[in-house]
């Protein structure tokens, strides 16, 4: 009796298991082997589902891999970080003064190995760091930097020394040199050296060819370093060259700034509403730093 029983039940489980595949019941093949292994509640349980499956299909609606795709747009939207050390992003200045030395150490490699060109700033405070890898790090990062301009510069003064005269030499060794004093490298006596030197190489440009932007930078080296009479010089032979560009008369409030003389910005910027000079927002900014009433000025434009 008990052999025909437990035949009578695969037998069951068989015919339901094809039903089930032909898609006949709707519950479930995963049902199954509960269904099989407990005869008499695993079919209770496959009555329960099936009644269920077929009051609310939706709810057991069979997960096929279409469901597991993701939709092409959503996953074109997706953007994905190439650099693996963007997931951590801290300034550097930050991590130098609380991050833990690992942290320290693997942004200071990062940026070895990046472009130690962009964090010079960063890079001449973590020479002061008391983590003395840090610190070596640095070190090198600016060495190296100061080796490639050194050998730019020597590289630029032997070309010099060949062709005297060769314009787009003489115009390359400025960029060089523009970029050379834009980097932070520079610091006290050796940036005012470069800076007189930069002056210099501009007044042999500017007794060939005289516009206002190679005055202008010789106007700004001269200030940097100290040279007031220069700069004064520069700044009136702007004026009288382009009376109407403000770029002189902003140089010249510049001028009386750092020597101190307010009485001179006073006379700047009546010049400037006498003469009905055009000004650009940064030169508007520059009046009302001074102290220029809003308003006071009219926007004549040449």
């Amino acid at each position: 009796m008990a052999v025909f029983l437990v035949i009578l039940h695969i037998v069951i489980c068989l015919i339901l298991y094809l039903l089930m595949k032909a898609g006949i019941l709707k519950c479930t093949t995963m049902v199954v082997p509960l269904m099989f292994f407990v005869p008499i509640w695993g079919l209770g349980c496959f009555i329960v589902l099936e009644l269920r499956s077929r009051i609310n299909p939706d709810s057991f609606e069979e997960v096929g891999i279409e469901k597991l795709k993701i939709n092409d747009e959503i996953h074109k939207s997706i953007l994905m970080d190439e650099d693996t050390s963007q997931g951590r992003v801290v300034p550097l200045e930050e991590a130098l003064l609380v991050n833990d030395p690992h942290t320290r150490r693997n942004l200071m490699m990062e940026v070895m190995y990046a472009d130690p060109g962009d964090y010079v700033g960063q890079l001449q405070e973590a020479r002061m760091n008391d983590d003395t890898e840090v610190v070596h790090y640095a070190v090198t990062a600016l060495t190296e930097l100061q080796k490639e301009y050194d050998l730019q510069f020597q590289k630029m003064d032997r070309e010099l020394t060949e062709n005297p005269g060769d314009e787009k030499i003489l115009n390359d060794y400025m960029v060089l040199l523009e970029r050379y004093l834009a980097s932070g490298l520079l610091e006290g006596n050796a940036r005012n050296l470069q800076l007189r030197n930069y002056s210099n190489l501009l007044e042999q440009r500017l007794e060939k060819n005289e516009t206002p932007a190679l005055w202008c930078k010789k106007i700004d080296a001269d200030l940097k370093v100290g040279e007031y009479d220069a700069a004064y010089q520069g700044i009136q032979r702007v004026m009288e060259l382009w009376p109407k560009d403000e770029r002189g008369y902003l140089r010249l409030i510049q001028y009386y700034a750092l020597v101190r003389e307010r009485s001179g910005i006073d006379q700047v910027i009546a010049m400037i509403h006498n003469r009905g000079i055009y000004l650009t927002p940064e030169g508007r900014n520059v009046l009302q730093f001074w102290g220029e009433e809003k308003g006071g000025y009219q926007e004549n434009r040449i």
